[in-house]
């Protein structure tokens, strides 16, 4: 089963602290399918790449087939100092998703 997507997003907000943050589209079978990002662990050979999984989890209840489109977000307050990410690869099952570079914002 494929999964859509769209609308995906990393940036950093460089003021102190820095955050990154990372966010996208889903679209999943119901309204009761939440989404949720969390860092891939181990992370790959790249320490400027950082890999997320996606994680689809149904709430319990009764929920009308619907197909919805639900928010997937990723958000972490970096170390002041050290290197920063230049992409992000967001995987399902070991299989990508998508992939793009991060933004510096101030």
């Amino acid at each position: 089963m494929s999964t859509t997507s769209r609308d995906w997003y990393a940036w950093i907000d460089v003021r102190p602290p820095p955050n990154l943050h990372v966010v996208g589209d889903v679209l999943v079978g119901n309204p009761g399918v939440e989404a949720l990002l969390t860092m891939k662990e181990p992370q790959g050979g790249d320490p400027a790449l950082l890999l997320l999984d996606l994680h689809l989890t149904q709430k319990p209840g009764m929920w009308p087939q619907v197909k919805t489109w639900v928010q997937a977000r990723y958000d972490r307050t970096l170390p002041p100092v050290g290197a920063r990410y230049v992409g992000v690869q967001v995987l399902l099952n070991d299989s990508q998703l998508a992939r793009m570079s991060v933004h510096s914002i101030q």
